[in-house]
């Protein structure tokens, strides 16, 4: 008596979806099919009680996950018979996770497609039952990706948008966050070039509950650098050529990238030459050819040299700059014995300070030249041995020294401004720089005891010309040798400075010192009657001795013999 109404209800409930004239003609022609079938195919009524039954008795539950198999596609959904006692209904909102139009959504399943859904919603009463295929599909997107992250694998995501901080990335339909750090091994300033793009990232965290994904496309691309750069250093070695684009200057050298890895050309193998920052001489961007130094693989960094690829210019510095040779170079460094020129990078040369001028002695270089003027210079020693090259500065202009000899021959008189008074005599400038010392003991036919109490700084002086040495770059005066002389003593008085020397004092004065005396006290002291036969020649000097001998001759003393 129970079967007749539960067979009732599942053919009213299965052909509840048909219009009324099809249910009744479809449930009496499947009557009619079973209870015609032939023995082999018998269909009979206790078997279906049994498959009535099995449905009724299939009990569906929200959040069970179901196979089914499409029935229908309508304009609200999806029909699936999902083995229950009526078939289950997919919104086109449950779909998938795709944001897609209509015509799409109801083209992605067709009649007879098997599809997972997840059970939504039963309704007790009318027995309506909602599914999903959406959260299906996130559920094995999630399951997926949970995979990946747990083997480490890297994954090919579409970048959609920028966002603060980052960008998105789809992910087997998950939204996935990349932040700017992570986006590239520097930090990109320009975040929207990568929107659009497909890249390969690592995922880095993993929560599912929160439904948060990190990637990571910088951890994919030190992974590639580090395999990089273990190729690279295998094949590094010192002595190689590599070539580079400088990245960055700083106050120790320059670093070259040389593609997995950046060099350092310290700035001491950056040129022969000299330079006060590295930027002088090189320039970010700039492209490059070094030789490699050394290769430290534990510490990743390679040292470079761009000098050791430029000849040494000492090498060849005795072919291109033999002694007298001219040269022009630029002032790189002053130091109080003197003054550094640049030849060309790497070959400086110093202009010692007493090589600076003919006339002037300056007390610093920087009294003549200044540090970056261009100047013109002779070689005059070179010792490539000891990188050493030594220049002169006046030896550019003709020696002053050598002109002054032809234009003052000893017995010139002429007049020049003091310069300078000394304990030991006073100095006279015959021309600018030039100057000659007048010795304190041909200052006057008397003896001067304190120069300073008879001569000042800036008077005029008339002197004669004693002896130019070129050489030394001395000269000679007298003032004495202008004066008359003295008139002689009274012949009473000198035997009483004689007393005790009686033989002494009538030895008659020689014929040279009678000369001499001749010569020093003469009343004619005009230029035009002076006796320059008695003045020393060029090729000699006024000494001390010769000119106290000749103040003891004109006082008729002797030394002892």
């Amino acid at each position: 008596m129970r079967v007749l109404p539960l067979l009732f209800v599942w053919t009213r409930a299965k052909s509840a979806r048909l219009p009324q004239g099809e249910a009744r003609k479809e449930e009496r022609g499947g009557m009619e099919e079973k209870a015609t079938q032939t023995p082999e195919k018998t269909f009979s009524m206790e078997e279906a009680l049994q498959e009535t039954e099995a449905r009724l008795e299939k009990r569906v539950r929200p959040g069970q996950v179901l196979t089914g198999k499409v029935v229908l596609v309508g304009s609200e959904g999806v029909a699936v018979d999902i083995g229950a006692k009526t078939e289950g209904i997919i919104p086109f909102n449950q779909l998938t996770e795709k944001v897609l139009p209509e015509e799409e959504l109801k083209g992605l399943l067709k009649p007879g497609d098997e599809v997972r859904v997840q059970v939504l919603r039963v309704d007790p009463e009318t027995g309506q039952i909602l599914l999903s295929r959406k959260k299906v599909e996130a559920t094995e997107h999630w399951d997926h990706i949970q995979a990946l992250y747990e083997r480490g694998e890297p994954v090919t995501v579409t970048v959609k948008e920028k966002v603060k901080g980052g960008v998105v990335a789809e992910l087997d339909g998950v939204q996935a966050f990349i932040p700017a750090s992570q986006l590239d091994l520097r930090r990109t300033p320009n975040l929207d070039e990568y929107v659009g793009q497909q890249i390969l990232a690592k995922i880095i965290e993993f929560h599912r509950k929160k439904g948060r994904v990190l990637l990571s496309r910088r951890a994919v691309l030190e992974e590639e650098q580090k395999r990089a750069k273990e190729a690279f250093f295998q094949s590094l070695k010192p002595g190689q050529v590599v070539e580079g684009a400088v990245v960055d200057v700083t106050d120790f050298g320059a670093f070259v990238n040389l593609g997995p890895v950046d060099g350092l050309v310290h700035r001491s193998e950056i040129t022969w030459g000299r330079f006060g920052h590295p930027k002088e001489v090189i320039h970010k961007g700039q492209r490059v050819r070094a030789q490699v130094v050394s290769v430290d693989p534990a510490k990743e960094r390679v040292n470079l040299s761009i000098k050791a690829l430029i000849p040494d210019p000492w090498t060849t510095v005795a072919e291109k700059y033999p002694v007298g040779t001219r040269v022009k170079g630029k002032v790189v460094g002053l130091t109080p014995f003197g003054a550094f020129v640049e030849v060309e990078p790497g070959l400086e040369g110093l202009i010692h300070i007493s090589e600076l001028s003919w006339t002037k002695r300056p007390k610093h270089p920087s009294e003549v030249v200044k540090e970056g003027d261009e100047v013109e210079a002779v070689v005059l020693r070179l010792d490539p041995g000891e990188r050493r090259l030594s220049l002169g500065l006046k030896q550019t202009q003709p020696d002053p020294w050598q002109l002054l000899v032809e234009k003052y021959p000893p017995g010139t008189v002429v007049k020049g401004r003091v310069t300078g008074v000394t304990d030991f005599g006073v100095f006279v400038e015959l021309e600018p720089g030039m100057e000659g010392l007048v010795h304190v003991s041909e200052l006057d036919h008397q003896r001067v005891d304190n120069p300073a109490a008879h001569f000042k700084k800036g008077e005029e002086m008339e002197v004669v010309v004693l002896n130019i040495d070129p050489v030394e770059q001395r000269i000679s005066l007298s003032r004495k040798r202008l004066l008359p002389p003295p008139p002689p003593k009274a012949e009473e008085e000198r035997p009483r400075r004689a007393k005790g020397k009686e033989a002494r004092s009538k030895r008659k004065p020689t014929p040279r010192r009678e000369e001499r005396r001749e010569y020093e006290y003469g009343a004619v002291a005009e230029y035009n009657l002076y006796d320059a036969s008695a003045v020393p020649t060029a090729s000699t000097s006024v000494k001390l001795g010769d000119l106290y001998g000749d103040l003891l001759a004109s006082l008729g003393l002797e030394e002892e013999k």
